[in-house]
């Protein structure tokens, strides 16, 4: 019976835990969202068995975990395990730099330059200098680095491209750098460079860069060490110091040999003539029959010419300076004094008569232009021109222009760089595509208070184109405001007292720009004119109002045309219905025009806008009806072919070559 009773006690027991488990997966596979009816367990009385709780389980199993992190922390940290060697953060690597040597080169070219050239570039702001280059660098900021070492190539807004040269040793051949898509990069130069090893050469493209030397004080020999000269107590960078001594003692040298010129003519007059005779080359002139050298030949034949076509001047027949363009005959050297006591006009006429006087002796001033440039590079060779720094009686010289000979292509080129003032010249210094030096209303004209302007001294050269014009009787410069004028002489603005405002808005700050253009007057030799007579002022500096031209003043310097008493029965001469017609139509056109036509009449006539003694007007047998009027500014002589029917004719040919005033000679 006990047998039979334990068999039946284990079978309800077994039943009872297979009954359990089937109860626990069923709750298990139920969704939570349902709640099924529990399901009663039968326990076996005899026996007591107590299942695990989850939180025994989860205790037990946080145990465990807590033992493994404590023996493999590094594995069992909770997060995820980094596998591998590299269980450390790595620092970032730093970007590789360059130091890439670029050699600038002023223009177009093929070739390497020659050494002896390098150190005349290096003056001008080109050559070499080592640029630092990142490998990252894109184009962009290429061409930002490279520009913030050579400013002058700001100008070429991304025009020029690297090139290398081939090996061997003097001059050699360049071969381009090909640019990739998104343009030069710096890893692409490290490696044409070879690390920098190799010099690569910028070369424009299109422009050609100015290469007249900078002064010492320019941004581009701020990082150069600098020295002083022990000859002229002159500041120089180290690099340039070779250069500087090389010109300090020419100029010295030239200084010495015109001294001894110069007693050499006192002490021995009749054989310095021979001298010459025997050295210099010489020719005759065709209208005066008179001996030139051959040098000078070409711009005597023309003003003697001049003088040969106008019978009412009476002038020396030897070889004429510029002082010719006034038509009053030079004073005698013992009135040159009575400047300080004359009236204004006739104070400016003995001193400037006096200061090309002394300028005798002096070389001529030549200017390079060419007839072919572009209004860019004519404002450029102007602007270069005028930069570089003379003696005060070099600017009194003779002066001339390559571009033609004659007086007419002096008057339009001085006219041109006093308009140029205003107007402004074509050249790109910031973010405007024409630089104006003096900029306001009218009559209020105040310094441009740009800080690239007053860096590049383009102030000291405004004060050397006025300087220069007035000595040759040229245009001046009208339309300054009277308290810039009177800061610019006195030193102080007296009459700002009550404009106080102004003051400090403008002029205020505007102290370098007006010491800057004290400057390059005072270089001129002007200067003490300016102060020891300030009734001369008004002349100098006039008014925008009394510079204007009516139209009876140019009517009244008119010289009309003439038919001959038989021209009416000659083929060859034209008849006098036809020159009285096409002289009405060109006095209409006077008499309707206004100031400014005027003034670009008058400038197309004789070369700038200042009325002369006489203007010839004559009328011509036409070519054709494409035959427009042309002018002789040498001779002020204004020829109008005979093919006009009407007014409106004329006026509109007379418009489109009023346009050519501002590149001149013919080039419409």
């Amino acid at each position: 019976m006990d047998r039979l009773s334990d068999q039946a006690a284990s079978t309800r027991m077994l039943e009872t835990m297979a009954h359990n488990l089937l109860s626990a997966l069923a709750r298990a596979s139920v969704p939570t969202s349902t709640n099924p009816a529990p399901t009663p367990i039968l326990t076996p009385s005899p026996i007591t068995t107590s299942a695990p709780t989850p939180s025994s389980t989860a205790s037990h199993a946080s145990r465990i975990n807590n033992a493994l992190k404590r023996q493999f922390p590094g594995m069992y940290s909770g997060g995820a395990v980094n596998k591998g060697k590299a269980r450390f953060k790595t620092p970032d690597k730093p970007h590789r730099v360059t130091d890439l040597p670029v050699f600038v080169l002023p223009g177009p070219t093929t070739m390497t330059p020659k050494g002896s050239k390098e150190l005349e570039l290096a003056h001008a702001g080109l050559g070499k200098k080592v640029v630092l280059v990142p490998e990252s660098a894109k184009h962009s900021e290429i061409v930002s680095l490279m520009e913030g070492e050579f400013t002058k190539l700001r100008a070429l807004m991304g025009r020029w491209m690297f090139f290398k040269a081939t090996g061997g040793s003097g001059q050699r051949k360049l071969s381009i750098i090909p640019i990739d898509s998104d343009g030069y990069s710096g890893r692409q130069l490290r490696v044409a460079s070879n690390n920098g090893k190799n010099v690569l050469y910028l070369v424009p493209l299109q422009e050609e860069l100015e290469t007249e030397p900078l002064p010492f004080s320019s941004p581009e020999f701020s990082k150069m060490p600098k020295v002083l000269c022990n000859k002229c107590l002159e500041t120089v960078p180290l690099q340039m110091l070779t250069l500087h001594s090389e010109n300090c003692q020419t100029t010295q040298e030239q200084t010495d040999k015109i001294i001894i010129d110069d007693n050499d003519d006192e002490d021995d007059e009749g054989d310095s003539d021979a001298d010459v005779d025997c050295t210099v080359e010489k020719g005759v002139c065709p209208i005066c029959q008179l001996e030139f050298p051959a040098t000078e030949l070409p711009h005597h034949a023309n003003i003697c010419a001049e003088r040969s076509s106008n019978t009412e001047e009476h002038m020396d027949p030897n070889l004429p300076s510029t002082s010719s363009l006034n038509t009053t005959p030079p004073l005698p050297a013992q009135t040159t004094e009575g400047w300080k006591t004359a009236a204004p006009s006739k104070a400016v006429r003995i001193f400037m008569e006096g200061l090309r006087r002394e300028a005798d002796h002096q070389q001529p001033l030549q200017l390079t232009l060419n007839a072919g440039d572009t209004d860019e590079e004519r404002d450029g060779t102007l602007i270069s021109f005028y930069k570089q720094r003379r003696e005060t009686c070099q600017w009194a010289a003779d002066f001339r222009c390559s571009i033609l000979v004659g007086v007419g292509v002096m008057r339009n080129t001085l006219s041109t760089a006093i308009s140029k003032l205003t107007r402004g010249f074509k050249k790109n210094m910031g973010n405007a595509g024409v630089t104006t030096i003096f900029e306001g209303q009218r009559e209020h004209l105040v310094p441009n208070l740009s800080a690239t302007i007053l860096e590049c001294d383009l102030f000291a050269m405004a004060g050397r184109m006025v300087g220069h014009s007035a000595i040759h009787g040229g245009p001046s410069l009208s339309g300054l405001s009277p308290t810039f004028i009177d800061a610019l002489i006195c030193g102080t603005n007296r009459l700002l007292l009550f404009q106080q405002l102004l003051s400090h808005a403008v002029l205020g700050r505007a102290n370098a720009q007006i010491k800057q253009f004290r400057k390059g007057i005072k270089e001129t030799g002007i200067w003490p004119l300016l102060t020891a007579r300030p009734d001369v002022l008004p002349l100098l500096f006039p008014r925008e109002k009394d510079v204007e031209l009516t139209p009876q003043m140019v009517l009244k310097l008119i010289s009309w045309p003439e038919a001959s008493a038989d021209s009416d029965e000659s083929e060859d001469e034209m008849s006098a219905s036809k020159i009285t017609l096409i002289s009405g139509f060109f006095r209409t056109f006077v008499e309707e025009a206004s100031s400014d036509v005027l003034k670009d009449l008058t400038k197309f006539w004789t070369g700038w806008e200042l009325p002369m003694q006489r203007l010839t007007l004559q009328i011509v047998k036409s070519r054709g009806r494409h035959h427009l009027p042309t002018a002789s500014t040498c001779y002020e002589r204004l020829r109008v072919p005979d093919h006009y029917k009407s007014g409106s004719e004329l006026k509109s040919d007379l418009q489109q070559c009023l346009q050519s005033v501002e590149t001149g000679f013919g080039l419409i």
